[in-house]
């Protein structure tokens, strides 16, 4: 349940992002279209800003005229977040793990059997090892 409410609440924020694109987009050409004559000199910044702090008034509008662009737009914003959403694969699979397959420059901490295998691992007591450990360090003449 909780998968899916996050799921929901990307889908719900996907939409809202690609179609504020899709508003200005759709908006924007039939605006240069009217500023032909004076682009440079046309209140691009102004439209733009209209439309991102009232979209859905610029919706409507764009609704109430039927802009095709628009419409198609925002059926491919739907489409789209839908499947972004719901049938992309998240994560990383069946890759998630690297004990299953194992690349170059993966790494996981061993597990106890892989690390005390019967016949490589030999049990030495404490005593022994400080024994073997000052054996070892007696150089050629048999001093420390």
């Amino acid at each position: 349940m909780k998968v899916m409410g996050i799921r929901l609440l990307l889908m719900a924020f996907l939409l809202a992002i690609f179609e504020l694109i899709v508003i200005n987009i759709a908006g924007i050409l039939p605006f240069l279209a009217a500023h032909q004559a004076n682009i440079s000199g046309a209140p691009l910044m102004a439209f733009v800003i209209e439309n991102l702090m009232n979209p859905i008034g610029t919706s409507t509008s764009m609704i109430e005229k039927k802009n095709p662009l628009f419409l198609m737009g925002s059926a491919a914003v739907i489409v789209l977040a839908v499947f972004m959403v719901f049938f992309m694969n998240g994560g990383k699979g069946r890759y998630e793990l690297a004990d299953k397959y194992g690349v170059h420059g993966s790494s996981r901490f061993a597990q106890k059997h892989e690390i005390f295998t019967h016949g490589e691992t030999v049990e030495v007591s404490a005593k022994q090892l400080m024994q073997d450990l000052d054996a070892s360090m007696l150089d050629s003449k048999g001093e420390k």
